[in-house]
């Protein structure tokens, strides 16, 4: 799944290697198709290739958008959630290969430093408060009811963005037009 920082990152990234891309409506349409979260939250997912089913963005066996790959590429071998007990975050690590840390130990806290920044974080924290919200709003209205909004949502989530601007604010500020037009009212 694609949030709406990865896609700007990701746009960025790309148009900065030369490819033609203006905005996110445009790597949303290449490397993106639409789907349902939980069968009431329209998200992207990246596209995959192949048989196999490998990301599109797989090239000879390495990534070719490293520097710009979504946070779930991001994460992992963590997973990350909303934390508990005034906690920020709760990171778990991913067991389905038990071969991953074979040849050492690596510290969550180190790890993380490296591959998450403080901007992910504050997105992150961002959508945790308000995704809530969102995905009960659109679930109380009738599919009638959400589909004269639905571009509207997948604006605001996805393709609102100035890359030549930082993330955070327009971020912030699609949140709580999403906000609006769910019924959410304001923060």
């Amino acid at each position: 799944m694609l949030e709406p920082m990865d896609i700007y990152r990701l746009t960025r990234y790309l148009r900065e290697q030369g490819e033609l891309v203006t905005g996110t409506e445009d790597v949303l349409a290449r490397y993106a198709h639409p789907a349902w979260l939980m069968d009431n939250f329209p998200v992207f997912l990246l596209n995959t290739v192949g048989k196999s089913g490998i990301c599109t963005f797989l090239k000879e066996g390495r990534c070719s958008v490293y520097e710009a790959r979504p946070r779930v590429c991001r994460l992992y071998p963590f997973s990350v959630g909303p934390g508990e007990r005034d906690q920020d975050f709760q990171y778990l690590l991913c067991t389905e290969k038990p071969h991953h840390f074979a040849g050492g130990i690596v510290k969550v806290k180190d790890w993380l430093s490296q591959n998450f920044t403080e901007e992910d974080k504050d997105a992150l924290k961002a959508d945790y408060d308000v995704i809530p919200t969102l995905g009960r709003n659109v679930l109380a209205m009738s599919e009638k009811e959400f589909r004269p909004l639905m571009f509207q949502f997948l604006y605001y989530r996805y393709y609102n963005y100035d890359l030549d601007q930082p993330f955070l604010p327009q971020f912030r500020s699609n949140l709580e037009q999403l906000r609006k037009l769910t019924g959410g009212g304001s923060t």
